[in-house]
């Protein structure tokens, strides 16, 4: 994963505790996340994820956020989509001073300090900060 001071590239994996990961009813969870995101914000690239622990992610949705505004239509998709479904949950990895941070949001606790941190370092990446 890389960045530069006008982009925030996030890795999103998204789980169910309620779905078999290779079940056609998940591929169709999914596919609604990456066409909600691609709608909202431009091109999301699938890529085999990093990990995959139970019922987690066979793959990964890849997206590069240049602005404000494309986080906060990122974000609001992701809100969406796990408030449809308490069972979901996304673990989101990135880049952050040389070492990949990772966190999980589920449907049943979406914010929480660590998300807070992820929009305040997004926000200060966007704007050329660090």
């Amino acid at each position: 994963m890389e960045h530069n001071a006008m982009t925030v590239l996030l890795e999103l994996s998204p789980g169910s505790d309620r779905f078999d990961p290779e079940s056609e009813a998940w591929a169709g969870q999914e596919q609604e996340l990456f066409d909600d995101l691609r709608a909202s914000v431009g091109e999301v690239r699938r890529a085999p994820a990093a990990t995959s622990n139970g019922k987690g992610a066979l793959e990964a949705v890849l997206i590069a956020l240049a602005s404000a505004g494309a986080f906060n239509g990122a974000f609001d998709c992701m809100r969406a989509w796990l408030t449809r479904d308490r069972t979901r949950r996304l673990e989101i990895s990135y880049e952050r001073d040389g070492h990949v941070e990772k966190l999980t949001i589920t449907g049943d606790r979406i914010g929480g300090a660590e998300f807070d941190q992820l929009t305040a370092w997004a926000a200060r990446q966007l704007d050329g900060g660090s």
